[in-house]
């Protein structure tokens, strides 16, 4: 057949040469009829061992996946698994068995599907995503009510390429990379939890592929491209050779890298940087070490939240935040109070809608305004600092104003556990995202007020350029190196460095190559960054000279240096 090549979208990089497998796992049938009355708490015994057999199923699959990618991709599963306990998916469809007589399998399916339904209607893409996870324990449960186990094909032939119109995570932590090498999808998202498996597990995968299995057929030649989102069928031996070529040299390039995770991130001219991970989940704390942070710069505390139908408890967010500093030892864990909003709605509190919610009640301005649950997690955090290096930041800071109005807060929470005896950090370090324009330009003034400053390139260039980064068609305004992005990272680096303060950016630039060298030469001494991207950043770090780096940050910030 001649060579054929089928655009979509990157969701994991690399390149991978193999040959295809066309997964299509056959979806279990549902029974319509509905139960006799007789029928009905046999029914609802027989979902629940289903379940049952599912979550066993899950814990394999999150074991599995913490041994194969790691324990922050792991943790994909503990949401599967929080999902199982919720009423609004097992509960649901247990009423409809009791009280509609549905069958077991359409209980759960048109549960799940209206589910689904609800997800697809969120502004956010992450939260839109979980539809997938919804769909995925669904069809598990419904091949164990149809008498299976729960899974699909796991046994493939060496260097395989799957085809499928959509993966889930429970079939990605079963394929063996050893055999699988790549995954294309007809459907997905590159936030969807897939996509975030084959990641870590440097396995390229492409989703949005429109007619793949159409066009694909079993043991057909092809080449994945993850970089750029293309799928190669039937190439030629020139390609072949060609990109042949770029998966040997990929596999050294990660071994050379892996080198360096021991070695400190010095200047030329002998300038320490510090690098330091972002995270999502306290598992992600052992993958960030294994990567060679420094500490943790962003603990996001967004996934305590959601999933789930109401707010976690003090204790629950104390045992999380407590595992990172224990895990850190000494090294500083920066814990992010929550950053939702209108554009990320908050299980278990109800919110009104906004017709701008980038621009409303999010990050520190909804935990103002919900100060119940504000005080809970400050509890929590407060008390986790009695047991390593914890610094608190507030995010989507704006005014002096708000700074205050936070630290009223600590401080009313600090006198509540001095009176209840209860230990806790007391000299923890405080401090704000700069993601606004507002905060960046009144940096020398808000620095007087906190312990740090931590910049969010990702909010504060969306800001600064009055650009949606999630909006494709805007994708090109969207330039995190823009002369006036630039002034404003330099104004805030001014401001703390001016007053010995820290100041670090935690935002995607801090991870990109070409922006390392000019934030070191804007003042930057600190970099937070998604963990596997350390190493790189350490081998870019030591090729640098500081006097180079700032020669270069001043053309940037005069809008010289531009390709």
């Amino acid at each position: 057949m001649a060579e054929r090549r089928m655009r979509g979208t990157p969701a994991a990089p690399g390149v991978a040469v193999g040959r295809i497998v066309r997964y299509t796992p056959a979806r279990a049938a549902v029974r319509t009829a509905d139960l006799a009355p007789t029928e009905v708490e046999q029914e609802v015994e027989r979902l629940q061992r289903a379940v049952a057999q599912v979550r066993e199923r899950v814990t394999q699959a999150r074991e599995r996946a913490r041994g194969m990618a790691g324990a922050s991709e792991a943790a994909i599963f503990d949401a599967q698994l929080l999902m199982l306990e919720d009423p609004a998916l097992i509960g649901e469809a247990e009423r409809r068995i009791r009280e509609q007589r549905q069958p077991a399998a359409r209980a759960i399916d048109e549960t799940a599907a209206a589910l689904r339904q609800q997800f697809a209607q969120l502004e956010d893409a992450y939260l839109r995503a979980r539809a997938a996870d919804v769909q995925d324990l669904a069809t598990q449960i419904l091949r164990v009510l149809a008498g299976g186990d729960g899974a699909g094909p796991t046994e493939f032939p060496e260097n395989t390429i799957i085809v499928a119109e959509e993966l889930f995570p429970s079939d990605t932590a079963l394929f063996d990379p050893g055999r699988v090498v790549a995954l294309v999808t007809e459907r997905g998202s590159p936030t969807a939890h897939v996509a975030i498996l084959a990641r870590a597990l440097e396995m390229p995968a492409i989703v949005g592929v429109a007619g793949a299995l159409a066009q694909a057929q079993d043991g057909e030649g092809a080449i994945v491209d993850g970089d750029w989102g293309e799928l190669i069928l039937s190439p030629e031996t020139a390609t072949v050779s060609d990109y042949q070529g770029r998966v040997d040299a990929a596999r050294q390039e990660r071994a050379r890298l892996r080198a360096l995770q021991a070695v400190p991130a010095e200047t030329m001219d002998n300038v320490r940087i510090t690098l330091l991970a972002n995270i999502g989940t306290p598992r992600e704390a052992e993958i960030a070490l294994t990567h060679g942070a420094e500490g943790v710069g962003l603990f996001r505390t967004e996934f305590l939240f959601l999933d789930r139908p109401e707010p976690p408890s003090e204790e629950e967010q104390y045992a999380a935040y407590r595992q990172v500093a224990t895990l850190m030892a000494h090294r500083p864990v920066v814990i992010r109070t929550l950053d939702v909003g209108g554009d990320k709605p908050l299980p278990g509190v109800r919110m009104e809608r906004e017709d701008n919610p980038f621009l409303g009640t999010r990050g520190l301005r909804l935990s103002l305004r919900y100060l119940d649950l504000f005080r809970t997690q400050i509890r929590a955090i407060l008390r986790a600092a009695a047991h390593g290096n914890v610094w608190m930041m507030f995010p989507m800071v704006a005014t002096v104003q708000d700074i205050l109005d936070a630290r009223q807060v600590v401080e009313d929470v600090q006198a509540e556990l001095n009176a209840q005896g209860i230990p806790y950090g007391a000299e923890m370090p405080i401090g704000i995202m700069v993601e606004t324009p507002a905060a960046a330009v009144a940096a020398d003034v808000l620095i007087r007020e906190v312990d740090f400053f931590s910049i969010g390139t990702n909010d504060l260039v969306q800001y600064t350029l009055a650009v949606d980064r999630t909006n494709p068609n805007l994708a090109q305004r969207y330039d995190p190196l823009d002369v006036s992005v630039v002034r404003l990272i330099a104004q805030t680096a001014a401001a703390a460095n001016g007053l010995g303060k820290a100041v670090a950016v935690c935002g995607e630039l801090a991870g990109d190559p070409e922006a390392i060298p000019l934030l070191i030469g804007l003042g930057i001494r600190e970099l937070s960054m998604t963990a596997s991207n350390i190493p790189r950043a350490k081998e870019i770090v030591r090729s640098l000279r500081v006097a180079d780096a700032e020669q270069q940050a001043q053309q940037r910030m005069l809008g010289g240096l531009r390709d």
